[in-house]
């Protein structure tokens, strides 16, 4: 598993970086010919249950093959023209510096040379993208000069993902996506039933990926407190579980919601690794993250969304 580059590769990429010449193109593709690197993904909403539940069966942070019938999805990253790249890191650490971006749910162990074959297959790639929050070298690929488009996949034994991994996928899905998605598409509707119905309507979005195994969150799990504010601002704060509670995920949620002009906020305190300060960060109702920073103390979480929503309302 990449940990961090050789210092030959990352004054490769430097100077690729800097000044993108044939020179500098043709050193940074011989030294990532034989270098194994780091691949963003996600599983399948139809994965079958009995992989899901062959993934989840190992101990935290051991690494194991993709089981035989998974087919995780590279994750496919979008510039502001509409056109997708492979993204490629080269070390975790690149991963991390992506400021404001929600973190990966799984990050699979390939070998260059197969992901510039699997991009070749993929219709719609313009390329690939190696360390995007960094470097952000583009890499176009010329098909029709490509060679045997036929040829195999890589061999999936060769992917790693721990259990850990496959825990903060469905967790980190539901904190980031499914649940600000339904109430920025569904607004006032939805949250009434999520005040309503508190731990057992966030629950439900754990049926799907948990299927057949038993999900290890229950409804008595989340602790709700809902506020009214003022005449345009209702503000519901929500406990989230302290199982499976690995860094990206959320420690605490906020969910406010504007009854004169009918506009939701969303908002989340994500764990940070150890030694580090957990962040404040929102996701807009387009699906942007914004980074607010090291988030407040406790006791002054409240107060710091209360200020944040009112001058949005004051806008």
């Amino acid at each position: 598993m990449p940990q961090n580059e050789s210092k030959e590769l990352l004054e490769a990429l430097d100077a690729m970086k800097n000044e993108k010449n044939k020179e500098n193109a043709e050193r940074l593709t011989k030294l990532l010919e034989d270098v194994e690197v780091l691949v963003p993904a996600v599983m399948p909403k139809n994965t079958d249950p009995a992989i899901l539940k062959q993934m989840s069966s190992t101990s935290p942070d051991t690494p194991q093959p993709i089981p035989e019938g998974a087919q995780p999805l590279p994750c496919i990253l979008q510039n502001e023209a509409g056109q997708k790249f492979f993204p490629i890191f080269t070390s975790n650490e690149q991963i991390e510096k992506g400021e404001g971006i929600p973190k990966y749910p799984i990050t699979l162990n390939m070998p260059f040379k197969s992901c510039i074959d699997l991009v070749i297959k993929l219709q719609g790639v313009e390329g690939a993208v190696i360390n995007p929050y960094t470097h952000n070298i583009l890499m176009n690929i010329n098909r029709e000069n490509s060679g045997n488009n036929n040829a195999a996949p890589a061999e999936p034994e060769k992917i790693q993902i721990s259990e850990q991994e496959f825990h903060a996928l469905v967790r980190r899905q539901m904190e980031s996506a499914l649940l600000p998605g339904k109430i920025f598409t569904e607004g006032e509707e939805f949250i009434k039933d999520l005040c309503s119905r508190e731990g057992e309507c966030l629950v439900e979005f754990f049926k799907e990926p948990y299927a057949k195994i038993g999900c290890p969150y229950s409804a008595d799990d989340y602790d709700f407190m809902t506020l009214s504010i003022s005449d345009t601002l209702q503000l519901t704060r929500i406990s989230m579980p302290h199982e499976y509670a690995y860094p990206g995920t959320a420690e605490t949620l906020f969910v406010t919601w504007n009854p004169e002009e009918k506009k939701a906020g969303y908002y989340g305190v994500l764990n940070a690794p150890r030694g580090e300060f957990n962040k404040l960060m929102e996701i807009t109702s387009e699906g942007k993250a914004i980074d607010h920073g090291t988030a407040p103390g406790e006791g002054n979480e409240l107060q710091c969304i209360i200020d944040i929503a009112n001058a949005k309302n004051s806008k």
